[in-house]
Formats: structure tokens, sequence, C-alpha cells
């Protein structure tokens, strides 16, 4: 399989193009660290992040960007990451958003097909009087890159903008609802919209007649051919793979390491589920929460069970047992062996 790819279902809804991933070393590179350790260990290469079919799962992005955000975060990673962003490199969605008829309606289309770019999260755009809003929200606990995420596609959004229309923009302003960052101010002259903090939500805002400017490249014709090039390929990467069940196991897989896992009424909190629709919307995809958290603790210890390093009583921690014994019980009832006899017959 090229390096750069993966096309395991496991791996929720086939990722993020590799291009994002090149694009944030180059960018750890600017700020003055080291680009590498960002893909050190993530079974991917260059060349084929390069490629143009390209995709990273979810969680090796979720893996860099914690990477990047540990090396660089103080320095603004996510503003510096919107700026380095290309309406021409988001492909099929970048076409048609620069051939859409309005500003608007190229929001409709970042609304419609964000997932091809960025499965992670959700937009919404809506009109409220005189003022047009695009409200963007994560699919999954995003923990500490929640502010890298937002920072990324709200003031990524626009530069697009802008580069649509080239001009600066008037009126618009891009809310939070998080404490102002300390690196703001060193940016705060560099960005061309103001960034309002402790806001109500994650949200781009401006007026009506904004959104109804024509870009640059309009064309009717193009920003059809493109749309159903958007389709297509919505189609080809979600189509019979968004059910809840793989969105909670991407979640869990993403859990923090060394913690317990979420309990089922936090996990429906992060999906915006009553824990009472969760359940049943599980059910009827024909699992159940317990059976998911098992299966990643299982995963995890068989991971760290290969770890000599790592006593059993370590690893039973790292998983949330207070008890060895219980976690050698639950063991012995996922594989048929004892932590000790499993690591025996490893050697």
């Amino acid at each position: 399989m090229q390096a750069g790819r993966t096309h395991n279902a496991a791996n929720w809804y086939l990722g993020v193009p590799g291009i994002y991933l090149l694009l944030l070393c180059d960018v750890v590179k600017r700020l003055g660290a080291d680009e590498q350790i960002i893909l050190e260990g993530l079974g991917v290469t260059r060349s084929g992040l390069l490629q143009p079919d390209s995709r990273i799962s979810v969680l090796t992005g979720h893996i860099a960007a914690e990477r990047a955000v540990s090396l660089v975060g103080e320095k603004g990673v996510g503003l510096e990451f919107a700026h380095a962003l290309k309406v021409t490199l988001h492909g099929s969605l970048g076409l048609m958003a620069m051939s859409s008829p309005t500003v608007g309606d190229a929001l409709d289309a970042v609304v419609r097909y964000i997932g091809l770019r960025a499965p992670f999260l959700q937009a919404g755009y809506k009109v409220s009087g005189d003022i047009s809003e695009i409200v963007v929200s994560t699919r999954m606990e995003m923990g500490s890159l929640r502010i890298f995420v937002m920072e990324s596609i709200l003031v990524g959004l626009v530069l697009m903008l802008e580069q649509l229309l080239g001009e600066t923009l008037e009126g618009i302003s891009v809310h939070m609802p998080i404490d102002e960052p300390k690196y703001y101010q060193r940016y705060k002259s560099r960005l061309s919209v103001p960034i309002i903090y402790n806001s109500d939500a994650f949200a781009l805002r401006g007026p009506v007649k904004m959104f109804k400017l024509a870009p640059r490249l309009a064309d009717p014709a193009v920003a059809e051919l493109a749309r159903e090039q958007c389709e297509i390929e919505y189609q080809q990467l979600f189509a019979g793979r968004e059910t809840l069940a793989r969105r909670v196991a991407e979640n869990l897989r993403m859990a923090e390491e060394g913690e317990a896992l979420p309990a089922l009424e936090r996990m429906a909190g992060w999906l915006h589920l009553s824990s009472r629709t969760f359940k049943r919307r599980l059910h009827e995809e024909g699992v159940n929460y317990r059976d998911l958290t098992e299966s990643e603790l299982k995963d995890r210890a068989l991971r760290w069970l290969a770890d000599d390093r790592l006593g059993i009583s370590e690893v039973a921690y790292r998983l949330g047992y207070n008890d060895v014994s219980n976690f050698s019980r639950a063991f012995k009832r996922w594989t048929g062996k004892t932590p000790r006899d499993y690591r025996i017959s490893q050697a």
C-alpha cells in the first residue's frame, strides 16, 4: 500500500487529505521546530503524502496535531496553519468555492462538504436578519486540540473568502467561546478581522450583503461540475460508513491514554445525544457501549503488553483498573489467557 494512504474502514471516514499533514510540518518548521518529530512513527512519508489521493486516518492526524501544538502551540500554530491554507489545496471543494455564484453559495458548499476535508467537524450556515453566520462544532471530543482546530477552520475561512473576493473583508468577525490566548496580541496586526473571545459559539459572522458578493472566478458551469465531483467523493468516502458505532470507536481511540475511558453519559454528551437516544441508536446498529469500550481496552492492553518495559500492574493502571486481578480477569475474558501468559506466548 502506498505510504501516506489508508483504506482501512476502521479508520473513521478514511481520514483527511495527506496534504494537510505536509502543510502542518512546513508550518512547524517555519516556527523553528523539527518537523520530523511530527511524522515520527506514524508510518507515512513525504512522497506518499504528496500523492493526489493521499489520506491519513483521523487518529494519525490527531497525533500529528497534538505534537505540533506541544512543540509550538504557544506561538499560535493554529493561526499560522490558517494563513498557510490556500483555496486550491482543498481540491474539488476549493474549486466549487472559487466558482460559486456568491460567497454565500461558497459557504453553503463548505457546510455540505466539510466532511471531505475535516470529517471531525460539522457546520451550519444561517441568516438572522441582516447578519449571516457559519457556526462550527466538533463531532468528537478534541481535548487540547480544540483551539488549534477552530483557529485553523475559522480564520482559514476568512482568508479563503478574501482569496475568493480579492479584497479585505469588512464587518466580518470570528467568534470563539474561550479566553483570549496570550499569543493573540502578537497576531492581531496580521489578521484582517477581529477575533471576539468569550463569545457564545465558534462562528464566523458578518453582514448579509457581504455574503451576496460574487467571487472573482465565479462560473456556474464550473461550480456545477465541482459540485458533482464533491458529491461523488462524498458518496465514495461516506456511503455506509457514517455509523454511530464508528464515531464512538474513533472517540475512544482518541481518548487520553492513562485515564479511564469516558462513561456512557459523557460520550453521549460529546456526540450531542441524550443517554437514552445514544443507547437506542447503538442498539439499532447491533452493538452496545460496553462492547465498544472493552474492544478499545483490549487493543490498548495488547499494545502495552508488547512493551516489556511496562509491568502488568502499570498496564492495568493505564487502562483504569485499580486492581490488577480485575484487569487479569477481564483480559482472560477477552483473549482466553492471563496477561502474564499472553506476554510469555509473545516472547
